[in-house]
This record gives structure tokens, C-alpha cells and sequence, in this order.
């Protein structure tokens, strides 16, 4: 996305400029915590490709956003998060994409900011060179191209590719990576039948453990799209919590933990989506004791 605001956006600018959001912050926000989503990170920005196909942060954005949240919050791992009451946040990244790895945890590295990666297994490429686009990934492509089939080789695997098995493997062995699910096909939860809801969270978790061997314990709604029926199937697909953007008062707070998505690098818009203002922070640990 653009580190430019648009429209919407101005009464955030507007908060920013009369100092709302740096009272609120100190007020508000810095005694507790969040947890953030993140999705696709290119390298660069394409001007000939349509934005609304390509990923929402370049490399610069993503150092940008990383370096104004690390002025003003620590870096949480999941266990973190979840278990203690540290203030700060808690970055996490959906959908399993190459660029993740090879674009977005370099960077992580150079700010040591723990990250938790939810990997739709679908388009998992089981050797390099082969990934099976997931559905929202096609459907930008033939908007950018007018069929996924013409999109540059470079530039399909840059925005649309899944990590390689090694990827993910390197990915559980790294210290500052934790795995989580997000589904196998990235469908629409809500809409499917016992059975397929059961598969889509089960084998997206025995995969990823059999993959990494680690333990894989959290998950997230793809699109935010849950009720109750799903959550109380991440449950029983063994996930300890799971993560929504907004609630939907499913009943079961371990299993709709909020977070904030960031689409822009402005500090006008980073700083009204974290003041605490927009959403409370979380105050206390995310999951019950014992949990």
C-alpha cells in the first residue's frame, strides 16, 4: 500500500496533528499490548501492476513500520502474548507466502522482533520451483493480467507463491518464528460442512507439525470469517487459541483474540490504529491460567 493516506483516512491525519494519538498512546495504549497483522511483503513497488494485486508492504514500508513500532513498543514473542502481561506487541503475518521468508524475516531479524507466521498449507510447494496459488491469489492475478497463466514467472512468485517445504522447515528451526494454522485451501470457515471444517483446520496442523516438528498450537480465521461451530472446531482440532481481526462474540475469548491489521506506513495512520483508542489493548495475559 501507499505510505500515502487516502480520503478515509484524514481524521486520523487530523488526530495526529492536534496530538490525540501521542496522549492517547501514553495514556492509554503503552501499559498494554496488541497483536498485529501483516500479510504479503514484496520487494519493491511495481507502477505498471495495478496496487490493489500486488502485496500490501514493500521491504521500505515494512522497515518503516517496524522501526516506529520499535521506538514505541517491545517486540513480543507469542508465549509472550499469550501467557504473560509485558506490555508491547505481537507481530503476525498470514497466509504462508515465499515472500515472508525471503523478504519480510530478514527484516525481522535486523529488528530481533519475534514473528508468528500463519500458513495456509494449501500452496505449500513441496519442492523448489512449484506452489499452488491459493483462490484470493489467483483472482488477483487475472484482475492484474487477465489470466494467472500470464503473470511474469518473477512477479508471480514474488507476490503469489507459497514457501517450499525447506522454507518452512528453516522457518520452524528459527528462533524467532513460531508457526501457526490458517486452514489448508484459505476458505470461508463459516461456510464449511462438519467435515470439511474438520479437515481444513486438522490437516493444516498435522502437516505443519510433521513438516517442522514442532508442536503447532495457534491459529487464524482466514478473512475473519468464524462462529462459534468454527471456533469450537479449532478447539477440538487441538489449537490452544486462536486469532481474529475483530470479534464476533463467538463465547470463547482464547479463540477470537483480536488484532489490528496495518495496511499503511503513515505515522498519522499507525498512530490512530494504536493508540489504544481504536482498539483497547489487551492488559493481562490472552489466555486463561493453565491455559
Amino acid at each position: 500500500m501507499s505510505t500515502k493516506l487516502k480520503p478515509q483516512h484524514w481524521p486520523m491525519w487530523l488526530m495526529w496533528r492536534l496530538g490525540v494519538n501521542a496522549v492517547a498512546w501514553r495514556r492509554v495504549a503503552r501499559p498494554g499490548r496488541f497483536a498485529l497483522v501483516f500479510h504479503g511483503v514484496a520487494r519493491q513497488r511495481y507502477p505498471d501492476v495495478p496496487a490493489g494485486v500486488q502485496p500490501h508492504h514493500t521491504a521500505d514500508e515494512l522497515r518503516q513500520t517496524l522501526a516506529w513500532l520499535a521506538a514505541r513498543f517491545a517486540f513480543l514473542t507469542p508465549d509472550e502474548f499469550l501467557h504473560g502481561s509485558r506490555p508491547g506487541v505481537l507481530l503476525t503475518f498470514d497466509d504462508g507466502l515465499a515472500n515472508n521468508f525471503e523478504v519480510a524475516l530478514p527484516i525481522l531479524e535486523t529488528f530481533a522482533a519475534p514473528a508468528l507466521f500463519f500458513v495456509a498449507t494449501g500452496h505449500i510447494a513441496a519442492a523448489e520451483g512449484g506452489s499452488r496459488w491459493l483462490h484470493f491469489c489467483r483472482a488477483w492475478a487475472a484482475q492484474g493480467w487477465g489470466d494467472a497463466a500470464a503473470v511474469p514467472a518473477a512477479i508471480g512468485h514474488e507476490f503469489y507463491d507459497g514457501m517450499t517445504e525447506a522454507q518452512l522447515a528453516a522457518c520452524g528451526r528459527h528462533p524467532l518464528i513460531t508457526l501457526g494454522g490458517h486452514t489448508v485451501t484459505h476458505p470461508f470457515l463459516t461456510q464449511c460442512d462438519a467435515v470439511a471444517l474438520a479437515g481444513e483446520l486438522g490437516e493444516c496442523r498435522r502437516y505443519l507439525q510433521a513438516v517442522t516438528g514442532q508442536p503447532v498450537d495457534t491459529f487464524a480465521y482466514p478473512a475473519n470469517d468464524y462462529d462459534r461451530r468454527v471456533a469450537e472446531a479449532a478447539r477440538q482440532a487441538g489449537y490452544a487459541a486462536a486469532f481474529a481481526v475483530s470479534g464476533r462474540g463467538a463465547g470463547l475469548p482464547a479463540y477470537e483474540i483480536p488484532r489490528i491489521g496495518l495496511y499503511t506506513t503513515h505515522p498519522a495512520y499507525l498512530g490512530s490504529k494504536l493508540n489504544g483508542l481504536h482498539r483497547r489493548p489487551l492488559v493481562g495475559p490472552a489466555l486463561p491460567e493453565g491455559a
